[in-house]
């Protein structure tokens, strides 16, 4: 069994998918509450980045500044279901945890800054996609919601000529489908993203039923289940 410390805030964000990849894999975790929501551990100063997550493996010292990195050492290190099988199901699991990180990147994390009101160019480090250049909140809102669909009309009409299920690249969960689930969950179930389903509804991927069917599927997993209990509902983002 791995070992390891994983700091993060105390949000669903990037790190849920982290621990539930470690509970999956049998890996015992302590945590850390990285600053500014936390005193525990002071992103600024301990990770080789200034960001979060940051992952140190106490079987071997080594210390990961990047989701990607992470997730993938746990499920390379200490092998178990989310392991990808063949060099082909790597690739393509990769891909599709590309595209969850880009549908995080452009549509929850500036709704993010919305939400908790970080508004300031520093704390938002010139996303790609300023939300709040133009128009104020409502406009930005309005924005992601036309993004939030685009991107995820690209994927549904994807999946749909894969003949994709129960999982995004067959029968086989993968660290993809526990990302996609997180995003999935963090849009329907997050206080902070009413502000979202206000506009796009609050059947957000109604329109899009293999995505939401690979999400269900995830969240049937027992481990899962336990993992994450009643955080989607309790957390702001």
């Amino acid at each position: 069994m791995g070992d390891v410390t994983i700091a993060y805030f105390p949000v669903v964000g990037r790190g849920e998918q982290i621990r539930i990849a470690c509970a999956m894999h049998g890996v015992s975790v302590t945590e850390l509450a990285s600053t500014p929501l936390g005193e525990d551990f002071d992103k600024d100063k301990q990770a080789p980045f200034g960001t979060v997550p940051w992952m140190k493996d106490h079987s071997n010292g080594i210390e990961l500044n990047d989701s990607l990195a992470i997730i993938q050492y746990i499920v390379s290190k200490y092998e178990g279901p989310l392991t990808p099988k063949t060099t082909e199901d790597a690739a393509m699991v990769a891909m599709y945890w590309g595209w969850a990180q880009d549908y995080y990147s452009f549509v929850l994390s500036p709704m993010h800054d919305i939400i908790t009101g970080h508004n300031e160019v520093f704390w938002r480090n010139l996303r790609l996609t300023d939300t709040l250049a133009e128009g104020g909140k409502d406009t930005a809102i309005a924005n992601l919601a036309t993004l939030h669909k685009a991107r995820l009309a690209f994927l549904e009409t994807h999946l749909k000529t894969q003949d994709a299920g129960p999982f995004l690249n067959g029968k086989d969960c993968s660290y993809a489908d526990i990302f996609l689930y997180t995003c999935v969950r963090t849009v329907e179930e997050t206080p902070g993203f009413g502000m979202l389903r206000a506009v796009v509804g609050d059947t957000p991927f109604a329109d899009y039923p293999i995505i939401e069917s690979i999400a269900a599927a995830v969240g049937d997993i027992d481990i899962v289940k336990a993992t994450v209990g009643s955080k989607f509902s309790e957390c702001p983002i």
